[in-house]
């Protein structure tokens, strides 16, 4: 995505869940998870100093995760619109952002234990 279409995101606070990760991609250092306690499935992406090969699929964690929120405006959402016009899964992430307030979220694991 180009430069000038990537949200502002801004740190919002820091969170501590138990999670049970699914799914990790180590090369584009993303996790997927599942909170233990609100069985919500939720995407994260690590932090650079996180060991991500410590990690283990299915174990329980205390997760330390900071949150970063960013609003869908201006050129980002025209550009998300427009692709979003072949990808039904994509119109529809959209519409539940507008309808939520227009907010976007991001969750950064720091660390784990």
């Amino acid at each position: 995505m180009d430069a000038m279409l990537t949200p502002d995101w801004k740190y919002t606070e820091t969170i501590h869940k138990r999670l049970r990760f699914i799914k990790i991609n180590k090369q584009e250092r993303h996790l997927d998870a599942q909170d233990i306690d609100e069985g919500a499935s939720f995407c994260l992406d690590a932090e650079l100093g996180l060991d991500l090969g410590k990690v283990k699929l299915a174990k329980v964690y205390c997760a330390t995760i900071q949150v970063f929120t960013a609003e869908l405006g201006g050129e980002l959402e025209r550009h998300l619109t427009e692709m979003s016009m072949e990808d039904a899964q994509l119109r529809h992430s959209l519409q539940v952002i507008k309808q939520s307030g227009s907010t976007l979220k991001k969750f950064v694991l720091v660390a784990v234990k």
